[in-house]
């Protein structure tokens, strides 16, 4: 990874059913990452948990990009 001081957060997507990781680094500001889910079942519980489950994602993708560093620290320790 060039840059391990990536930081990044969560937001809605204002037109797709999708959670978009954003840069938050000024001059780095753009998607990342989409996690899309599908919101079309008909059943709410359904769309609830799916929804909730791409968030999950996107929470660990964010995760991994806030923490890179320790990441790579520790795979190139252990190597």
């Amino acid at each position: 990874m060039k840059d391990p001081n990536i930081k990044v957060e969560i937001k809605h997507s204002e037109s797709k059913s999708a959670w978009n990781i954003i840069g938050t680094v000024l001059g780095g500001m753009y998607k990342i990452a989409r996690v899309p889910y599908s919101s079309e079942t008909g059943c709410q519980i359904t769309d609830a948990t799916l929804k909730f489950e791409s968030l999950e994602n996107a929470q660990f993708i964010a995760f991994c990009f806030n923490h890179s560093k320790e990441i790579t620290d520790h795979f190139t320790m252990t190597k």
